[in-house]
């Protein structure tokens, strides 16, 4: 009975972890939310949604569409010093003494841009634009793509509305924004379905929680489960 106590302590810390970092990052997407909200009518702001992506279904925090170009938002609500390389795999975060690593951002976001593509067609100009908080030093990033941005949530305004050049006109906006809306009525928008769905993955497919693992079969005391290749350092399990 100890064995079992001691096994459900450790799935309910799990799930508090879980909790606590889907919080965070809901404080840091409310942010951005209030920040796009100040932009005027000329932008279309779609935001927290769901549609297919190459084998799953991917999130996108906000998309805001405009006669200037396409703009796929990925919000990173962290703290510390922020180092990365847009072909890295991974990039870092140090707060303190701690360092941790997070799947790279760019390409996290170029899949959601593909799967934006697969909806709206390939022909728009589309920039992605990695979102840090404030609370976030972006010490040494370094970005060679022509429409990847990665900025503080202080200048993401002022980035936008750097572009001036008109390629979209106001009836291909409505366009846009409706087969977005027509895909997401074909897709689940329940978050916890999409993370579940994530969940649902084979052996060869990232690690939902790290990202840079994959998951593997594993023996254990209670049979078999899936593990990631990353462990100790990821403890991502599922059944």
């Amino acid at each position: 009975m100890s064995e079992e106590l001691s096994r459900t302590a450790k799935e309910v810390n799990t799930i508090v972890k879980d909790t606590k970092v889907q919080v965070k990052g809901g404080f840091g997407e409310l942010r951005l939310d209030f920040i796009l909200s100040k932009l005027n009518k000329d932008y279309i702001i779609i935001k927290d949604i769901i549609i297919p992506g190459s084998n799953k279904t991917t999130q996108i925090d906000s998309i805001v569409i405009s006669i200037y170009g396409i703009f796929v938002i990925e919000c990173k609500n962290f703290s510390g010093y922020i180092y990365g390389n847009d072909k890295d795999k991974v990039w870092t975060q140090i707060v303190g003494k701690t360092k941790n690593t997070f799947y790279n951002p760019v390409r996290q976001n170029y899949a959601h841009i593909k799967a934006i593509e697969n909806v709206i067609g390939d022909k728009y100009n589309i920039y992605s634009i990695i979102v840090f908080s404030d609370k976030a030093t972006l010490k040494n990033v370094t970005i060679n793509g022509n429409n990847v941005i990665v900025r503080n949530e202080n200048e993401i305004l002022s980035t936008i509305s750097e572009y001036k050049t008109i390629t979209i006109d106001k009836e291909e906006i409505k366009i846009i924004r409706d087969k977005i809306f027509d895909c997401m009525k074909t897709t689940n928008q329940n978050t916890r379905e999409h993370v579940r769905n994530l969940r649902n993955i084979t052996e060869e497919n990232k690690c939902p929680r790290c990202q840079i693992g994959h998951l593997i079969k594993r023996k254990g005391q209670y049979g078999e489960f899936w593990g990631c290749s990353q462990y100790p350092k990821c403890k991502y399990t599922r059944k």
